[in-house]
């Protein structure tokens, strides 16, 4: 299985459907690639969901690292990154071998600094890295991704209308919807 190509521009919209099945494809990526790997590590906030999902279908504890990167005007300016000085994760250990999971590499910053962290304060034997999307342009590129966009579109991601909410402005939003069991 190949990744695919995206020559969208401007903005690319993502439906929860479209993101799930994306998902899929990244973990039979993953699967074909053959790397072995005792934990997932998913770069919070983007890379949580893809983690959770990943680590759901290959059985693998799911540990979380935060990591900040963008921030201005609905958060799409590309910003000072931040990395958490701690790992959340439920394991007696981690490693030796290690897969790095994310929604997107755009320039490729938090992807290299978080891989660079890893190295430097576990013991690995291995680390592998996998995204959803791979911009072209990015300066790192990882092992694994689902999708290569040759374009620099803003990726909206089905989450990120809650970006612009507030739980009463969610109130006002879901008073008409009946579709709660």
């Amino acid at each position: 299985m190949k990744p695919l190509i995206d020559s969208t521009a401007g903005e690319l919209v993502v439906t929860w459907d479209q993101y799930h099945a994306l998902i899929e494809h990244l973990a039979l990526l993953i699967h074909d690639y053959g790397c072995p790997f005792d934990q997932v590590v998913a770069l919070s906030r983007g890379g949580l969901r893809v983690g959770d999902i990943i680590s759901r279908l290959f059985d693998r504890p799911l540990v979380v690292m935060g990591a900040s990167s963008y921030g201005g005007k609905n958060g799409r300016e590309p910003g000072h990154l931040r990395l958490g000085k701690n790992l959340a994760h439920t394991c007696e250990h981690l490693g030796p071998h290690l897969l790095l999971v994310d929604d997107l590499v755009d320039r490729g910053t938090t992807l290299a600094a978080a891989s660079t962290w890893l190295h430097q304060y576990l013991t690995l034997d291995s680390l592998t890295t996998a995204v959803l999307w791979l911009k072209q342009h990015s300066t790192m590129r990882p092992h694994i991704w689902a999708t290569e966009l040759l374009a620099s579109p803003w990726i909206l991601q089905p989450f990120e209308p809650y970006d612009q909410l507030t739980p009463p402005a969610l109130g006002q939003e879901t008073s008409h919807r009946n579709t709660l069991p």
